[in-house]
């Protein structure tokens, strides 16, 4: 049997062939894929916007599977496996916290140029044992509007707002209405001094409960009740919402949920923070992020490289930003201050901005009970009883005993 012999030009001119064949140019190697799962409105718009992802992971591909609900995608996240599952996802905050004890969702090692650029509590909200797991893109929280016609431009201390309802009470139900309760009562709190836990280096202090502070005591009696003891109406968190849309109070705390009925009055509005005793402070709204997620099946499928990059140089970005917001259908809430800015939605804009100065809703603590009751139950209680004319002193002390129980079980998981 003969064999076709290689001379030697022919054996150099086959090493050169397959020399080649393991340097192909990237242009013309299979480009990996990076996989992203969102819901039913994040997924549509993230869609539309494949090319301008593309263009900041060169060498790779981007490709958005949407969901049909939010539930859906979160039953999906739950069976996925390394076969399946995506190399990033968009879902709520509460995903930092199950994603990182499940090893599901990797952490992220952000600048801190990037931190500066969004607000305070949005990367806190990320964080679990002082890591980072995921890029805000936005905020769940509140904001104040103002009347425009009883404050041209947004006051500057919450005393302003109080020596106009005082000198103005004939014609005021309040001063400052809640829309939403002793949840969204929180920035009332905190720019008077109270609020639930206190913060050490920027972080959450457990340990420390300022719901009895000697400031919030202090400034309770100074702008929550009158002469008799009992509430002078300034402040309300119950039911409030229909005098300030009858022009009866000049700032109310409001959610995008809350703007169809107000935008429906003749009242005009404009959008700002709370602020707090002293010019520049603020009273803090709680506040939970959505983010983009990396999983740890990014690493699996090889393109943790490319799937952090686009984390970093889209999602992180004001441009990023501001393109995915407008794509969908509604825009919302951003936590990118600058982005936040420049979003054209007016209601979207005004609630971004004032995210700047929200704190993270820690639900583990709000929720406990180990002390008899929750923060909201004891808050609610404690006002209540604040307006009925019961001792302040004695009622915030009493409510603190409860808390301290609660936030000290609380921190045992965090």
């Amino acid at each position: 049997m003969n064999k076709k012999r290689i001379g030697v030009v022919g054996a150099i001119a086959a090493a050169a062939l397959a020399v080649s064949a393991l340097a192909v140019p990237t242009a013309f190697a299979a480009k990996k894929t990076i996989t992203i799962w969102a819901d039913e409105t994040r997924g549509p718009a993230l869609e539309k916007l494949v090319k301008d992802m593309e263009k900041t992971v060169p060498g790779y591909t981007v490709a958005v599977k949407s969901y049909a609900s939010y539930d859906a995608l979160g039953a999906a996240w739950d069976k996925a496996t390394a076969a399946t599952g995506p190399d990033i996802i968009l879902r709520d905050g509460a995903l930092a916290i199950s994603g990182a004890k499940s090893g599901k969702i990797q952490s992220l090692v952000v600048s801190s140029s990037t931190r500066a650029a969004f607000s305070k509590g949005s990367f806190e909200a990320l964080t679990v044992k002082n890591r980072v797991y995921g890029i805000p893109t936005d905020a769940d929280t509140t904001g104040m509007i103002y009347n425009t016609a009883m404050f041209p431009t947004a006051p500057k201390t919450i005393g302003e707002i109080y020596d106009y309802y005082i000198k103005n009470k004939a014609t005021l139900t309040n001063g400052i209405c809640s829309f939403n309760d002793v949840w969204g009562a929180h920035p009332v709190l905190t720019a008077l001094g109270g609020g639930a836990w206190a913060y050490k280096n920027g972080k959450p202090d457990l340990k420390t409960v300022v719901f009895n502070s000697a400031a919030f005591k202090s400034n309770a009696k100074k702008y929550l009740v009158g002469a008799d003891g009992k509430t002078n109406g300034f402040f309300s968190y119950d039911g409030c919402d229909t005098a300030f849309k009858a022009g009866k109070t000049p700032v109310a705390l409001v959610g995008s949920w809350n703007m169809s009925g107000i935008e429906a009055t003749s009242v005009k509005f404009a959008w700002g923070s709370l602020p707090g005793t002293t010019a520049g402070t603020f009273g803090n709204q709680w506040a939970g992020f959505a983010a983009a997620y990396l999983t740890s099946y990014a690493t699996a499928h090889g393109v943790k490289t490319g799937a952090n990059q686009l984390l970093n140089a889209f999602f992180s970005s004001e441009a990023g930003q501001l393109s995915f917001n407008e794509a969908q259908k509604s825009q919302r809430p951003l936590a990118h201050i600058s982005a936040a800015a420049k979003t054209k939605d007016k209601n979207a804009q005004g609630i971004g901005a004032s995210s700047a100065n929200s704190v993270k809703q820690i639900s583990a603590a709000l929720d406990d009970k180990t002390g008899g009751a929750s923060w909201y139950d004891v808050a609610g209680d404690a006002l209540k009883d604040i307006f009925a004319g019961k001792d302040i002193d004695t009622t915030l002390d009493k409510a603190a005993v409860v808390l301290s129980k609660n936030f000290a079980n609380a921190a045992k998981d965090m």
